[in-house]
């Protein structure tokens, strides 16, 4: 009698350790869904980031040549001008 009772005591030790367990693995596993949800709304916003990267520099870029357009319309004014000048 007495190791059949030792036994059911041995059995259910084992299923508080187990039901702890399975409310530590269930706990883990909400973590980690909620880290899931965290990593991909910091992916969209860094691919939101990103495209607004690209943006800003297509604008730098257009910008870049319509300057650099205009300081060559200077320089070819100026150098008619110049040329002008200097045949007057």
């Amino acid at each position: 009698m007495l190791k059949n009772t030792n036994k059911n005591v041995e059995i259910l030790e084992t299923k508080i350790i187990l039901e702890k367990y399975k409310e530590n693995i269930e706990s883990i596993q909400k973590s980690l869904s909620q880290l899931e949800l965290e990593v991909s709304n910091l992916q969209s916003e860094g691919l939101v980031e990103l495209e607004k990267l690209a943006n800003e520099l297509n604008m730098l870029q257009l910008l870049s040549t319509s300057i650099k357009f205009k300081a060559n319309s200077l320089n070819c004014n100026n150098n008619k001008t110049i040329v002008t000048s200097i045949t007057e």
